[in-house]
């Protein structure tokens, strides 16, 4: 291996382990509450070599955002491919948002963050990013994969002609929300039915199927 592709790999392996650092970080905490001394101090880095990678806080979550959002996006569209008919399609597309939430709950829970990136961030500089217009780019082809199953369905007869599938998809977006940014007192209460989340999300999905579907 040449020295500069030696160098290239190391400065992506730093990369990676100050966005890994980051996301732990930011998962449990208001965007403003981390600093980027506590970052650098938990990757074991000063802050100016910080600075080096990543030019702002800003600019290193969307980074992280960005990560997460082409996991999902690359996970919905492998299980989504396999099915034939829309509601194959359809019931793939929930299991790809279900095995996503579980296998990736920090970049879930980043994605559907209560203090979403609007509130974190003036809306001139977001615009001008070209993480977010990515990050923008891809939820919107998460979305139309979904609207695209249900129409399938729809045209193929299994799925209620008098359903909007972009209105249910964005309902589902909505749910997944709800279930990422779920209060204390709603888990005490599936907790205690016995309704862990993978059994909560699953039986999400089977409503959701059960509202569109004939």
């Amino acid at each position: 291996m040449s020295l500069a592709k030696w160098k290239e790999r190391e400065r992506k392996q730093r990369q990676n382990d100050i966005i890994d650092a980051a996301r732990k970080l930011l998962v449990d905490k208001d965007f403003n509450e981390v600093s980027m001394d506590e970052i650098a101090g938990k990757v074991g880095l000063g802050k100016s070599t910080l600075y080096l990678y990543f030019k702002n806080k800003e600019s290193l979550y969307f980074a992280i955002v960005l990560r997460g959002i082409r996991i999902w996006a690359e996970t919905v569209k492998n299980e989504v491919k396999k099915g034939k008919t829309g509601l194959e399609k359809l019931k793939l597309y929930l299991n790809a948002n279900r095995n996503f939430s579980n296998e990736y709950p920090d970049y879930f829970r980043l994605l559907y963050s209560p203090t979403s990136i609007k509130k974190q961030f003036d809306m001139d500089k977001m615009n001008s990013s070209e993480e977010f217009q990515e990050v923008k780019e891809l939820f919107k082809q998460i979305m139309s994969i979904g609207i695209d199953s249900i129409q399938k369905g729809i045209d193929e007869g299994e799925i209620r002609p008098d359903v909007n599938p972009t209105e249910a998809i964005i309902l589902l977006s909505v749910i997944y929300n709800g279930m990422a940014n779920m209060g204390d007192w709603s888990k005490e209460i599936l907790e205690n039915r016995d309704i862990d989340q993978q059994k909560f999300s699953i039986d999400i999905g089977d409503l959701f199927l059960h509202i569109v579907v004939k």
